[in-house]
């Protein structure tokens, strides 16, 4: 798990972090801007995902068609993502076309056209993404909760924005954003695989020449609060649940990340974890259960997730507080702590093959906790935590949690009602 991981500032902002790796025919590779939906004031609601669209609709060196055909001629990928953290463009390709790919995503980045007929274009493609998602209840109660559980801080808002939110956006603002990733945040560069640290350099020197500073990260403010909302919608049978917690991240060092994953692993993270034995196979009350986790460079969250008949909402939720109840209490069962360890260990190292997860573990370290953790450090910490440390920094951070729960439930006469100390 030894990793050659060497890192390069420049004096305009970019960071360049490559993560070599010999036997590797491909590379992975791309730019990180540390911006996200969360750093959006109230009437730039969408913004870094628009941009993120927009930018692949054509620069001053390439049109639209140009962009797609450059990678994928060349049997590679080109992606791209927003979160509330941050937004990433990155592709993977043969690793003789490295430079091809930072060509072109740095191409994106700094000599984006923004064609107003290409704006509005776009503009009612991402209304109909809007749409796809308020078609899925799972995402919508997801937004519900981090509208509630972070009220009056940037993570509640959704990273699409509303209908009318998008609507609203200009294309002065979409020029503001540009001028921001030219001159005011940093970029992370980040690349995984057959990648030699000193070229890739040499071409981010070329390629991002347009960029004159980036000295400035975004500010982050965590804000939450201890609430429930209940939604009601028509044309769904079930009631989707999302409850969790959020807390500041004093107590996540490199120890405390390792047993908020080993918790959230053994709870919800598998179809052998506590929630899924005791909700679906045990009881019969869900398809799909599951424990998520997030962190962000200032606060964390784990929440679970659920759906079920309307019926059994309240028992799905009871259960599912009781099952996390008992762990606090009284920690792990036999062997639950070595056959978590070994689930993570496992997953880290058939990741390990893979240039594209082992860049965004690059990009989300950086972004996240401003470090980068080799992952043979990781695995140290892994397998050398104890029962006693898991359980005691666990119970650590749901003491110290703020606790929501969001409901998006078949449109009825009568409102689930759940109690705000249902934890």
């Amino acid at each position: 798990m030894k990793q050659i991981i060497k890192q390069t500032s420049l004096p305009n902002g970019i960071t360049i972090i490559t993560d070599y790796m010999p036997h590797a025919y491909s590379v992975a590779l791309g730019a990180w801007l540390p911006r996200g939906s969360r750093h959006e004031a109230k009437e730039e609601f969408g913004l870094s995902h628009f941009y993120e669209h927009l930018v692949f609709k054509g620069t001053e060196n390439r049109s639209a068609l140009e962009i797609a055909r450059s990678i994928e001629d060349r049997g590679g990928n080109l992606e791209a993502y927003t979160t509330r953290q941050e937004t990433g463009f990155y592709a993977q390709v043969e690793s003789g076309d490295a430079a091809l790919a930072i060509d072109v995503i740095a191409d994106m980045l700094m000599n984006p056209r923004f064609e107003k007929k290409e704006m509005e274009k776009e503009r009612k493609v991402i209304i109909e993404e809007i749409h796809s998602y308020d078609d899925i209840p799972e995402e919508i109660v997801g937004d519900v909760f981090n509208a509630i559980q972070y009220k009056g801080c940037g993570i509640a808002h959704s990273i699409t924005g509303t209908v009318k939110e998008v609507k609203a956006l200009t294309h002065k603002q979409m020029l503001a954003y540009e001028e921001q990733v030219l001159n005011q945040f940093p970029i992370y560069v980040c690349a995984a695989g057959k990648v030699d640290h000193d070229t890739l350099v040499e071409l981010c020197v070329q390629k991002f020449a347009k960029k004159k500073s980036g000295l400035i990260l975004p500010e982050d403010r965590y804000k939450a609060n201890s609430s429930v909302k209940v939604v009601q919608k028509q044309d769904i049978t079930q009631s989707n649940l999302f409850w969790g917690m959020s807390f500041d991240n004093a107590l996540l060092d490199e120890k405390g990340r390792c047993a908020l994953s080993i918790f959230n692993v053994a709870m919800g993270a598998g179809m052998a974890s506590r929630l899924f034995q005791k909700i679906r196979e045990d009881k019969g009350l869900a398809y799909s259960v599951y424990s998520t986790a997030d962190l962000y460079r200032d606060c964390a969250d784990w929440g679970v997730a659920l759906a079920t008949e309307p019926h059994q909402l309240q028992m799905a939720l009871e259960l599912s507080v009781k099952e996390t109840q008992k762990f606090l209490k009284k920690g792990f069962m036999k062997d639950e702590l070595e056959r978590t360890k070994a689930n993570i260990l496992g997953s880290l190292h058939l990741g390990a093959d893979n240039p594209e997860k082992r860049v965004i573990r690059l990009a989300e370290q950086i972004l996240h906790i401003g470090t980068i953790n080799p992952m043979d450090k990781t695995e140290k910490v892994l397998k050398t935590i104890t029962e006693e440390e898991v359980h005691q920094i666990t119970k650590d951070i749901f003491n110290s949690a703020k606790y929501s729960a969001a409901v998006v439930e078949p449109k009825s006469k009568k409102k689930t009602e759940l109690p705000v100390d249902f934890f």
